[in-house]
């Protein structure tokens, strides 16, 4: 079973079910100030490159990106306090929050291409609380494959049970969003690649939180939804049983669905 890698508050319900160990605050101040502590080192260090782009330089995504965030806080007002414009305000959010995955992935890329991994990594991990909030707010995600990325990066970063159960939640509220979406007929750029590590992740994700019932209903939904790989991850699922010692509840979990998906079936 490898590891796949690659001021707007949020109501009391929301509040509950977001994940405080992995980020302190899910709104867009959270996001604003993490971007304002990553970007200057970016910028600065991108004075010595001859600019191609002005519209595309670092300085410009950085002021695109401020403006980006007054303009989401306007129309999630606009979403909250006017029902007449509900629906053009909401198509105004998919937009504007995709328009801020894309502008994170291209910070991220920039920063990359200046030999700077740590800030690259950093501002493409800010797409995947990005994506929460939209969702968050009754939004759609256009973009998905920065978030899958971060998912799966945090997801081979965290060790404790307690917060993989945590970040299991995020994955499927990530791929119930991907599935509504696909229900709905509505055309998202996610490739079969990017759906696969989705769906991997969750499972592996609820193996390492060692809660037999997460596991059991992230199997299920890979056994759904990918079920050509599902017998090649619970081989590998096996051998990890082994390797790493996880508790029995969580082998048995996973014995059973070796012995469903890769054992000879006999006739009795």
């Amino acid at each position: 079973m490898r590891e796949t890698a690659s001021k707007h508050q949020t109501s009391p319900k929301q509040a509950d079910t977001i994940p405080h160990m992995l980020f302190p605050g899910l709104d867009l101040n959270y996001i604003s100030h993490r971007f304002d502590a990553i970007t200057p080192a970016v910028v600065s260090a991108s004075k010595v490159l001859p600019v191609t782009d002005p519209g595309r330089s670092p300085p410009a995504l950085q002021q695109a990106m401020h403006r980006l965030i007054e303009l989401l806080e306007i129309v999630v007002r606009q979403i909250n306090t006017s029902s007449d414009s509900t629906k053009v305000s909401r198509e105004e959010l998919n937009e504007l929050g995709d328009y801020g995955i894309q502008l994170l992935a291209d910070f991220s890329s920039i920063a990359s291409a200046l030999n700077m991994p740590q800030q690259s990594q950093e501002l493409e991990d800010l797409t995947l609380p990005m994506a929460l909030w939209i969702l968050r707010q009754q939004g759609e995600l256009l973009t998905l494959e920065p978030i899958v990325n971060s998912l799966a990066r945090l997801a081979n970063r965290l060790r404790e049970p307690s917060q993989l159960q945590q970040l299991y939640d995020v994955a499927v509220e990530l791929l119930q969003a991907v599935e509504h979406a696909m229900q709905n007929d509505q055309e998202i750029p996610l490739n079969a690649h990017t759906r696969r590590i989705l769906l991997m992740n969750q499972a592996i994700i609820a193996t390492r939180s060692h809660q037999p019932a997460l596991i059991d209903e992230a199997y299920q939904t890979l056994c759904r939804l990918l079920p050509d790989e599902a017998a090649q991850f619970f081989r590998e699922g096996m051998e990890q049983m082994d390797a790493l010692d996880y508790p029995q509840s969580v082998r048995e979990v996973v014995e059973k669905y070796y012995n469903l998906w890769c054992l000879p079936r006999t006739l009795h």
